[in-house]
């Protein structure tokens, strides 16, 4: 085998000519440490079969490794593309009715606006475009603006932690001051409770909603296991939304007392017939649009405007804020996940906050002893 060493430098080489099969020669050269190898006779050799197997595979003998091709660049998907994933994410992990609500408001207003567009196109301009638009042409509430906002945005971000985008544009914000809940007066939720027949279920419906503040879905979820009649109480574990049964919105189960009113209603209609309180004569649950239009009934005989189920939960809490009631209280027996949407009732009390005021006209307290009020 051809391999030589230098008289001059004495660094060994190798030196072969090539034919091909096509008859074709081509005289190759190498010294042994381009290839790795040692300065010696074995190293050049090894050199010298290592040029013949790249000439034969590539056409060249260049002892650095032959260049890749530059990786294919990954097609960033549209949102329409994208958006199946997104909506298995929310499905997975939000409850079945917000699952619901997000999946219709997505293809109602997202995917007809964006849908096309590749993830990573989508810019300020756009979405700050989008954002008026529905101000001003849809006249959607700022509300529902900023919760659009957010879950585009949130889907985004989901897109960016899979890799598809490497970051999210600058976002547009979208104030939405939470409104003031609308309730019955006192007057208006006593006339309410009468208009209904002394031993109908749904007088006790009406009774437990304005007490208890239980949302509509933990109302038609609450079962006679729930309730301690021997301590007055009830205790909140399910809520029925859609046909589906599951945990109440904020997660977490809740303690509720039961005032003297609510406490004789709901044992006036004890029965068998199913472990649910408020059900069919069947003893399946009942469905929202069965309880709308009983509560739409009664408020006929009351001489009210028709309201919602969730009007009688903001009864419950501005009552018990008129009253003077702690908003940190009316949290906890709402079952609010933070206190920011029990604040919207802290206009209803202003004694509340005049009297904590007032308390720093007392004297001092003495000390080691705690001050009135605390």
């Amino acid at each position: 085998m051809p391999a030589k060493r230098d008289k001059r430098t004495g660094h060994w080489f190798f030196r072969k000519m090539i034919k091909f099969p096509d008859g074709t020669k081509r005289r190759i050269f190498g010294v042994p440490t381009d290839y790795g190898k040692d300065d010696d006779r074995e190293g050049a050799e090894a050199a010298e079969r290592e040029a013949i197997r790249r000439i034969h595979e590539s056409g060249s003998t260049d002892p650095k490794p032959p260049a890749t091709a530059a990786p294919a660049v990954k097609e960033v998907p549209t949102v329409e593309a994208f958006a199946p994933n997104w909506l298995a994410k929310s499905q997975a992990d939000d409850k079945h009715s917000s699952f619901d609500h997000k999946r219709h408001t997505f293809n109602a207003h997202i995917l007809p606006r964006f849908g096309k567009l590749r993830l990573n196109e989508i810019t300020f301009d756009l979405v700050e475009t989008w954002r008026l638009s529905m101000l001003n042409d849809l006249e959607l509430k700022p509300a529902t603006v900023s919760r659009l906002l957010s879950e585009f945005r949130a889907m985004l971000n989901y897109a960016r932690r899979k890799g598809h985008i490497v970051a999210l544009p600058e976002w547009p914000k979208q104030s939405a001051p939470l409104p003031r809940p609308e309730f019955l007066t006192f007057e208006e939720s006593d006339r309410l409770i009468a208009a209904a027949e002394p031993m109908d279920p749904w007088k006790a419906m009406v009774i437990v909603a304005v007490r208890t503040g239980l949302r509509h879905g933990e109302l038609t979820a609450l079962r006679w296991e729930d309730i301690d009649f021997e301590n007055k109480r009830l205790f909140v574990h399910m809520n029925y939304v859609n046909k589906v049964m599951g945990t109440p919105k904020s997660g977490k189960g809740r303690e509720v007392p039961l005032s003297n009113e609510a406490f004789r209603a709901l044992k006036a209609i004890r029965h068998k017939r199913s472990p649910l309180v408020f059900c069919t004569t069947k003893g399946r649950p009942l469905e929202h649009w069965v309880t709308d239009n009983a509560l739409r009934l009664i408020c006929r005989h009351a001489k009210l405007m028709p309201i919602g189920w969730h009007k009688l939960r903001h009864t419950f809490a501005s009552h018990l804020a008129i009253r003077g009631v702690s908003l940190m209280a009316i949290r906890e027996l709402l079952g609010h996940a933070n206190i920011k949407m029990t604040l919207r009732y802290a206009h209803l009390a202003p004694e509340v906050r005049r009297d904590a005021v007032m308390l720093l006209d007392s004297p001092a307290p003495a000390k080691g002893k705690k001050p009135k009020g605390t």
